[in-house]
């Protein structure tokens, strides 16, 4: 038949750069780190910008029955210790432990917090009084919790002006 040789059309070859995949798979590897990185630095921000409050809860509540009033005090905050001494701070509490025995047992929850205050409800027995409820509202004083504000009930004997 026909001796003719046929042509045959290959189809068009694209000449892919040899660099490309190296390229796209550095691309998408510097990608991922920087997603880690984000990710990593949106979780632990909380916190460093504001520490736990459980710890100050917990010394709150150390310091109260083992009265340690030096101590709890210093967690004042620097508004709340310019309303008294710490003499008289510590006397108030230790008037108190004479009114209504000293506190036996102490448990707090935390009621409610945001990145600069929290407030606390601490559960309070004295002597044979049944645990009542009081309110401390803490504040962050230079990257530390203080007692902003706290139920009266802590500090001033039952019936008397604070």
């Amino acid at each position: 038949m026909n001796d003719r040789p046929t042509a045959t059309i290959a189809p068009a070859r694209r000449n892919m750069p040899q660099w490309l995949p190296l390229a796209l798979g550095v691309v998408a590897g510097i990608l991922l780190v920087v997603l880690g990185i984000t990710l990593y630095s949106r979780l632990t921000a909380t916190s460093t910008n504001s520490p736990a409050v459980a710890p100050v809860a917990r010394l709150i509540c150390s310091d109260l029955t083992t009265q340690r009033y030096d101590d709890l005090y210093g967690l004042l905050s620097a508004t709340e210790r310019t309303v008294g001494t710490r003499d008289q701070f510590v006397a108030s509490q230790r008037q108190l432990d004479a009114q209504l025995g000293t506190a036996r047992a102490c448990s707090y929850t935390v009621a409610g917090q945001d990145a600069s205050s929290a407030t606390l409800t601490l559960t309070l027995a004295r002597g044979t009084v049944m645990a009542t409820p009081a309110q401390v509202k803490l504040s962050l004083e230079q990257s530390h919790w203080r007692i902003a504000d706290y139920d009266s009930s802590l500090v001033v004997m039952p019936g008397h002006a604070a």
